[in-house]
C-alpha cells in the first residue's frame, strides 16, 4: 500500500521545512484535481506535437533538397500532410494517456467530452449532454429516428396517400356495378385523391418558393394510351433544410448563396 503524502517536506540542506506539492494535490478537491490532471495533460500532448511537428519540419526540408526531380515536390507535400496528421493524433493519443494516469494516481474521475454514443442529445452546455440512454430513462422522444418510423412518416405524404388510396380505388372499380353504393364510394376516394394532390401541388410550390432551384433540361416521354409528355428538370442547389456537424453533433440552417 503506497503511503499518503506528509504535508511538510524537510530540505537537508537548509535544514527548514517546506509544504508538500504532492499532499497538497492529494487533499485537493475533486474539481481542482480534474483542472491538475487536464493541465498536466495539455501540457503532455503540446510538447508531443512541437516536438514532432518539428521532426516533421526537418525531414521534410532534408528530403526537398536532396531530391533533384521536380515533380517530386507534390509527392513529398503529400507525405509531409499525413505526417503531420498522424503526428496530432499521435499526440492526443499521448495527452489522453497522461490524462488517465494522472487522474488515477489523483484518484478522481476523468472529465472528457468525446463521440457521444448514437441518438445522444447535444447541449451546448457541455456539462448537460445527454446520452441516448439517459435521454430514454428521463423520458425523452429518441432523436435519432428508427428506420420504421421514417417508413411511417413517409406514408404520411401526400403523395404517398394518394398512391394509398388510388389502390383502394381501383379495387373499388373491381366490384359489380350492380352495387347500390358503387358510385357514392368511387367519388369518395376521389375526392380524397383530388384533396392530396392539391395538398402536394402546394407543399411542391412551398419547396419551390424556398429554395434556390436550377433548370437542368427537360425530358419527354409517352404516357399509357400515347400521348406524348414534356417535363422539366430541376435541381436543387440551396435548400432551408438542417444539416448536421458530424463532429460537433450541432444542427446548423444551410446559409444562402449571396451570404457568407
Amino acid at each position: 500500500m503506497k503511503s499518503i503524502p506528509t504535508k511538510l517536506t524537510f530540505i537537508p540542506k537548509s535544514k527548514t521545512f517546506k509544504i508538500n506539492p504532492k499532499h497538497t494535490r492529494y487533499h485537493a478537491d475533486p474539481i481542482a484535481k480534474r483542472d491538475i490532471a487536464s493541465s498536466i495533460a495539455r501540457r503532455t500532448e503540446a510538447r508531443s506535437h512541437r516536438i514532432l511537428t518539428k521532426k516533421v519540419e526537418s525531414a521534410f526540408a532534408r528530403s526537398t533538397l536532396k531530391s533533384s526531380k521536380s515533380n517530386q515536390f507534390a509527392n513529398l507535400v503529400r507525405k509531409k500532410n499525413r505526417a503531420l496528421i498522424s503526428a496530432f493524433a499521435l499526440s492526443k493519443k499521448r495527452g489522453m494517456k497522461s490524462l488517465e494516469k494522472t487522474s488515477k494516481k489523483l484518484d478522481v474521475n476523468i472529465k472528457k467530452f468525446e463521440v457521444q454514443e448514437q441518438g445522444s442529445r447535444w447541449n451546448a452546455n457541455m456539462a448537460t449532454r445527454l446520452s441516448a440512454s439517459e435521454a430514454k430513462a428521463l423520458g425523452f422522444p429518441p432523436k435519432e429516428v428508427s428506420a420504421d418510423m421514417k417508413a411511417f412518416y413517409a406514408g404520411q405524404k401526400p403523395l404517398a396517400l394518394a398512391k394509398r388510396y388510388r389502390k383502394t380505388l381501383s379495387r373499388v372499380y373491381a366490384q359489380p356495378k350492380s352495387w347500390k353504393k358503387r358510385k357514392e364510394v368511387v367519388g369518395l376516394w376521389r375526392g380524397k385523391i383530388k384533396t392530396e394532390l392539391k395538398q402536394a401541388q402546394i407543399d411542391r410550390q412551398i419547396f419551390r418558393n424556398t429554395t434556390v432551384q436550377k433548370l437542368t433540361g427537360t425530358r419527354t416521354f409517352y404516357r399509357k394510351g400515347g400521348k406524348k409528355v414534356t417535363k422539366e428538370d430541376w435541381k436543387t442547389i440551396w435548400s432551408p433544410e438542417l444539416k448536421q456537424d458530424i463532429h460537433t453533433k450541432r444542427w446548423i440552417r444551410t446559409r444562402f448563396p449571396d451570404k457568407k
